[in-house]
């Protein structure tokens, strides 16, 4: 059982863009304590989740995108790692999953936290797609803490369904994002 990867990480990715909404004028950044985590399960109450923290946001023109470093991934098992990244994301060609949300969509705290959800544009494995990404952001106009979630087919994005050993990894991947601090 030790093939099983994830496609999580690319949800994790959208989930971060929704985020970061923020005033056109503003620039957004996140600071060092953002992290991503994908939840992958199968029969047999197989279940295992994967983490990393090599994540990025920026602004471009009316975009927010965020952007994770894919050979950063890690799952706890080494063999699974190296399947993950190489016969399944593929990271040699493919080593980047980004989210590009437009910013006019999401929105910042003003001193109560908000909720929402909103669809962006993940691109994981060379396929770019639309997705549903929800978050919650709490803070003020300056700073917030933002934390957000998705779900993703890896089919969708042209990803094998892992298989080892004949347990095969069901197809959706739960992908949780926190973006630690972010500042406008």
């Amino acid at each position: 059982m030790t093939r099983f990867t994830s496609s999580g990480f690319a949800c994790g990715i959208a989930t971060l863009g929704l985020i970061l909404a923020a005033p056109a004028s503003a620039a957004l950044s996140n600071n060092s304590d953002s992290r991503i985590v994908f939840k992958a399960t199968g029969p047999a109450g197989l279940s295992f989740e994967g983490k990393g923290r090599d994540i990025k946001l920026k602004e471009d023109g009316s975009n927010v995108i965020v952007s994770v470093k894919l050979d950063a991934l890690v799952t706890g098992i080494d063999l699974r790692d190296r399947h993950m990244k190489e016969k399944y994301l593929e990271t040699g060609k493919y080593p980047v999953a980004t989210l590009e949300v437009d910013k006019s969509k999401l929105r910042f705290p003003e001193g109560a936290a908000v909720t929402g959800s909103t669809e962006g544009k993940l691109t994981l494995h060379g396929v770019s797609k639309t997705v549903k990404v929800s978050y919650r952001a709490d803070g003020d106009k300056s700073q917030a803490k933002v934390d957000g979630s998705m779900r993703i087919n890896m089919k969708d994005f042209k990803i094998e369904v892992p298989s080892y050993l004949g347990v095969t990894v069901k197809p959706n991947v739960d992908v949780e994002v926190n973006l630690g601090v972010v500042n406008k």
